[in-house]
């Protein structure tokens, strides 16, 4: 599943006529690049309606991103039941992204990986997009380390790497 900015054309491509895989894409629709990702757009042969597109338009804020991504992701866990999540999780959704148009703020982002993870089941997570770079850093870090997605403990983060000269730049507070 995709929640950067941009439609995840290349992976629903990949998987377009396959029912092994299923492909969900939240990303903004219209004169926007790529310009796929229609809610028309729901796979071939046996990949037929495995391929799920949510088209956003400009602005969407936490509270109606959630108000999608939770029903729509709650159903396709619960119809399809994966065996592990991919999740590319593009920081360019977020609000003041240089390229992005979305009004997300970090914390509805990571709302999104901690739901994911509230599944239960493997979940490999992938950068993506992203044109404000301190943004960038400042979600992925909160995404992977926040105690309220916890996938490591702190201690365990903090003993296995070294940011003393860049935690200023990468803070999220």
């Amino acid at each position: 599943m995709d929640i950067d900015i941009h439609h995840g054309d290349g992976v629903e491509e990949a998987f377009y006529t396959t029912d092994r895989v299923m492909t969900v894409s939240f990303h903004k629709f219209g004169d926007y690049f790529p310009g796929t990702g229609d809610i028309r757009d729901v796979g071939h042969s046996k990949g037929k309606y495995y391929s799920l597109n949510v088209p956003l338009d400009d602005g969407i804020d936490d509270e109606s991103y959630q108000s999608l991504f939770k029903p729509i992701m709650g159903k396709v866990m619960e119809v399809f039941n994966p065996g592990a999540v991919v999740l590319q999780c593009g920081a360019d959704s977020l609000s003041g992204d240089r390229l992005g148009c979305f009004n997300l703020s970090i914390k509805g982002h990571a709302e999104c990986v901690r739901f994911m993870r509230s599944f239960n089941v493997p979940l490999l997570l992938l950068g993506g997009g992203g044109y404000t770079i301190r943004n960038v850093a400042r979600c992925w870090c909160y995404e992977v380390c926040n105690k309220g997605v916890s996938f490591m403990e702190e201690s365990t983060f903090c003993n296995a790497f070294s940011f003393v000269c860049y935690c200023t730049y990468f803070s999220v507070v």
